[in-house]
């Protein structure tokens, strides 16, 4: 790794992210299947983070402390990124996961827009094309199945994918002037105060240690790719870190078909195809300005 430049460090960090949300997804279904529950999840990933990379930062006696000027937008990134994963909790009780995913998955565009607007990004169609095809390939791919529309869960969806988006643009703009260990304990720190008082009466752990193992593995899959989010966002554009993340569902889709044996229509498959092979051209595409 020690021959690559910062740019694919930077994409080999998201696609580890991608991989790392991708897979909590199967050892979530496995917790829910065992009385456990998404708060529950939630609560694991933010209390064991911030212990694990607190932790972390006494072991190499760094300080805890944030430049002054970065505490505000730092606070901001983890509010906001807290908040869009309990919007997108809140929004899967109502309508149909898959539809929840989708909307979630709007994001990348909504960061390109913002690149666009901002004139980070030059506004060329080859661009445009790549993130266009990466969420048709996303809507074939999470298509099929019980639609359950619900005007309150389509609201928090929406509200998740421009947490999403700010995350990623904020997160571009702190991650390069701060320690990524650094930034990971504070965000999560965040998410952890946030979500403690949502827990009274929704605390629940899976009943047999299958589940308890799945929560355990959905932990240590969120703490590298979370660790990794900040690590690719202090070395990308947001724009491009946003679009390499579309590849997360369809790991969480591979990964169904191959733990919980799940069947895939062929619309689906070509979706995956899709999407993966954007993601592939992307890695050799450099849009101007970024």
């Amino acid at each position: 790794m020690s021959n690559l430049t910062s740019r694919q460090r930077g994409m080999l960090f998201a696609l580890v992210t991608a991989c790392g949300l991708g897979a909590i997804t199967t050892q979530a279904k496995l917790v829910y299947a065992d009385g456990g529950n998404a708060m529950t999840l939630m609560l694991a990933r933010f209390l064991v983070s911030s212990l694990v990379f607190g932790s972390l930062l006494l072991l190499a006696r760094k300080s805890f402390r944030v430049a002054a000027a970065e505490r505000l937008p730092l606070a901001l990134v983890g509010v906001i990124w807290s908040g869009a994963m309990i919007c997108y909790l809140t929004a899967v009780e109502t309508i149909s996961v898959s539809l929840a995913v989708l909307i979630l998955y709007f994001y990348p565009l909504l960061v390109l827009g913002f690149a666009l607007a901002r004139r980070q990004l030059a506004p060329t169609p080859a661009l445009i094309a790549l993130f266009l095809a990466a969420f048709a390939g996303l809507y074939l791919a999470l298509s099929g199945g019980e639609i359950r529309l619900h005007p309150a869960g389509l609201a928090f969806a929406a509200l998740a994918s421009t947490g999403a988006a700010a995350t990623f643009v904020l997160g571009a703009r702190v991650a390069p002037r701060m320690s990524p260990l650094l930034m990971t304990f504070w965000v999560n720190a965040a998410g952890l105060v946030m979500i403690l008082p949502l827990m009274p009466g929704r605390f629940a752990l899976p009943a047999e240690s299958g589940g308890q193992i799945a929560l355990a593995l959905a932990t240590l899959f969120y703490l590298v790719a979370i660790l990794s989010q900040f690590q690719a966002l202090a070395r990308l554009p947001a724009a491009r870190a946003a679009f390499l993340l579309n590849l997360e569902p369809v790991v969480s889709i591979l990964l169904a078909r191959l733990v919980l044996e799940e069947l895939l229509s062929v619309t689906q498959w070509a979706g995956v195809t899709l999407v993966i092979a954007i993601v592939i051209l992307s890695l050799r595409f450099r849009p101007a300005d970024a």
